[in-house]
């Protein structure tokens, strides 16, 4: 009889006080390898309040740092965002081509006339990270 109560008590609740659950949705990255090297490279971008790709950032020792922003993008064609982390004295960027998946380094300016040794052509593939 007791039993009976308590699930008819419980029933009762949980039709009159619903309770709200929020989900986290994954954000969207890539996984990149250099072939050469055996090297893995993680980028993921977080969007803004109007669901566009805003904020690029870089797995570093473990976490994903801010590197800089998306300062370009096509729907289905490319991302082109900037990445701080390379050299201080270059503004860089990778352009990711959406179709074949290919990022390659993209110099915006350089603030001097040395030479930069760029980073090598990078194959990736789309991952969702729950960051």
């Amino acid at each position: 009889m007791f039993y009976k109560i308590l699930i008819l008590i419980s029933c009762s609740i949980y039709f009159i006080l619903p309770i709200k659950v929020f989900g986290l949705e994954p954000t969207s990255g890539i996984v990149c390898y250099a072939l050469k090297k055996k090297q893995k490279t993680e980028f993921l971008f977080k969007r803004n309040n109007d669901n566009i790709f805003a904020k690029a950032f870089k797995r570093i020792d473990g976490n994903f740092i801010e590197v800089g922003n998306v300062v370009g993008r096509k729907t289905s064609s490319f991302i082109l965002f900037e990445d701080n982390s390379i050299n201080k004295n270059l503004d860089f960027a990778w352009h990711l081509d959406e179709v074949t998946k290919n990022l390659k380094p993209y110099i915006l300016s350089k603030k001097n006339d040395a030479l930069i040794n760029l980073p090598d052509e990078l194959s990736c593939i789309s991952k969702n990270f729950w960051y």
